[in-house]
């Protein structure tokens, strides 16, 4: 029995070696074998099965065995990712020591290389500088002695269709409290949802109310990740000699400072197709000689997007006022035609600041 026995067993392993059994019966059907189970799939499949079947199975040990190719983007661990552009330079915010020092937000990407500006008169001091600050962007500029938070919130829903790649907010001098300001903001940021960058500057505290919006102001980036905080107040903390004694205005030096500070927080412009002027940080002035902001009753300058043309075209209105006399109008509005009128004095009115 046992040659048998021995007879088979050879058998069955050339068989498995062949990858194919025999449907055979066995020599000798009283011969108990034990046959792994899996002998019984085996026999089942058919000679083209069992090729394909060990095809596969030399492919899969192959791709089991061979080195895997480390992709060309792999940072080894602990090793910075290759920065795409270098990264802009600290700015030192003021002239005095211990004046804030800024790492400017990365470069927005091309855009339409529009960027409206909303405020009050503190906004209106800079609009010597920033023209030239803010480099190749299109600024469209609207700013009023005495503008509050509702006026701000009218003038940017009027005037939404205009709103581009970018937007600056200068308000909240002239708020006197209670708890409004959080809706107020909430009410701009509404508006605000397609602009990529929002530049929302901090208030000099000049009053009771005044940390009330800058608190509001500083929490914005938790909610809106499209707002930049430009912290002015901040700025003026440290050089005091950038207000006028009514600790609200800048004077001449903090005119350009703060032109200065809007234009690092911004950044530089990339408009689709055009080569523009980089941002240009002016030298801030040692001189603190106030810049002699608009008194109470004086008159705006305003910069304000067309909201009827297809193509928004900036329309300005200066008005300078004499303390006793008579004051000037100058419209340019779309086209070539310039209109001057005489208005009086006292046809003039606002608020502080």
């Amino acid at each position: 029995m046992r040659p048998r026995l021995l007879v088979i067993l050879v058998l069955l392993v050339f068989g498995f070696g062949a990858c194919g059994v025999s449907t055979a019966s066995p020599p000798d059907a009283g011969v108990d074998v034990a046959v792994p189970d899996t002998a019984t799939s085996v026999d089942l499949q058919t000679p083209t099965q069992i090729a394909s079947s060990s095809v596969g199975a030399d492919q899969l040990a192959q791709l089991l065995t061979a080195p895997r190719p480390v992709p060309a983007t792999t940072i080894a661990p602990g090793e910075a990712p290759p920065p795409t552009e270098p990264p802009p330079p600290p700015y030192r915010t003021g002239t005095r020591p211990d004046s804030p020092v800024i790492v400017p937000p990365p470069a927005l990407p091309p855009g339409d290389g529009t960027v409206y500006a909303v405020g009050d008169s503190v906004l209106l001091g800079t609009q010597d500088y920033l023209g030239t600050t803010l480099g190749g962007w299109d600024l469209r500029l609207d700013a009023r002695v005495g503008r509050a938070f509702p006026e701000g919130i009218d003038i940017i829903h009027e005037n939404h269709a205009s709103l581009g790649q970018a937007a600056i907010i200068v308000l909240g001098h002239n708020y006197w409290g209670g708890g409004k300001v959080y809706g107020y903001l909430d009410e701009i940021m509404a508006e605000m949802r397609s602009v990529q960058r929002v530049i929302v500057v901090t208030v000099a505290e000049w009053s009771s109310a005044q940390p009330e919006v800058n608190r509001a102001i500083r929490a914005l980036p938790r909610t809106y990740p499209n707002v930049v905080v430009a912290d002015w107040e901040a700025v003026v903390e440290a050089n005091p000699q950038f207000l006028s004694p009514d600790h609200v205005h800048p004077t001449r030096s903090g005119d350009v400072a703060l032109a200065n500070l809007i234009a690092v927080m911004l950044g530089p412009a990339r408009p689709n197709g055009r080569t523009v002027p980089p941002p240009k940080i002016l030298r801030i002035p040692d001189d603190p000689t106030s810049s002699s902001p608009s008194p109470a009753g004086s008159g705006t300058t305003t910069s304000t997007p067309s909201t009827t043309a297809p193509d928004p075209v900036a329309t300005t209105t200066t008005t300078a006022v004499a303390p006793t006399t008579t004051s000037s109008s100058t419209t340019a509005v779309p086209g070539p035609t310039t209109t001057t009128t005489a208005v009086s004095a006292t046809t003039t009115t606002s608020h502080v600041p």
